[in-house]
C-alpha cells in the first residue's frame, strides 16, 4: 500500500480521497483535523432545547459562506 501526502491535498482533495479510501484512518484523521482548522466542522449541543434550529442556521450559514468562493 502507497503512503498518499495528505498534506499536499487541498481539502477538498483530501475529502474525495477520504472518500474513495475509507479504510485509510489517517487520512479520516488528517481530514478532521483540517477541517475544524478550516472552522468547516459543525458541532451541536444535544442538551440545547433549540439544537435543531442552531443547525439549520448554522448549515444556512456554511452553505451561503461556501457559495461566496465561487
Amino acid at each position: 500500500m502507497t503512503s498518499a501526502n495528505y498534506d499536499s491535498m487541498s481539502l477538498n482533495e483530501l475529502r474525495k480521497y477520504v472518500l474513495t479510501h475509507r479504510e485509510d484512518i489517517n487520512a479520516f484523521q488528517a481530514y478532521i483535523d483540517r477541517s475544524k482548522s478550516a472552522g468547516r466542522m459543525i458541532t451541536i449541543d444535544p442538551s440545547d432545547p433549540n439544537w435543531e434550529e442552531n443547525l439549520d442556521r448554522k448549515i444556512r450559514q456554511a452553505n451561503s459562506d461556501e457559495s461566496g468562493l465561487n
